[in-house]
């Protein structure tokens, strides 16, 4: 499994409105930036948040790795992004990673 990269998390509109999360952890699938969501395959990022997102604004920063051992884990390179779905919203984050 990979390790831990830095990345910066920019939220929907709709989840700014509702309130950003408020959890130091968050896993929701996510698809890269050139796929199209739920017509590729997705896979989960776990996303941990020091401090909560709620707290930092948007955008936020997180360390963020896949949760699957089978995943592309050798496509997460600087500059990449990511589209992340977000359960309350039920809209996309942008996530750009840093590291």
């Amino acid at each position: 499994m990979s390790h831990d990269h830095q990345a910066e998390i920019t939220w929907s509109p709709a989840l700014v409105e509702k309130g950003l999360p408020t959890q130091l952890e968050t896993i929701a699938p996510a698809w890269f930036w050139d796929d199209q969501p739920r017509t590729r395959e997705g896979w989960s990022l776990r996303c941990a948040f020091e401090p909560s997102p709620r707290e930092q604004g948007n955008p936020s920063r997180a360390r963020v790795r896949f949760t699957m051992d089978a995943a592309p884990h050798d496509r997460l390179r600087p500059g990449v992004t990511l589209r992340l779905f977000e359960p309350t919203s039920l809209q996309y984050a942008t996530v750009r990673l840093l590291d």
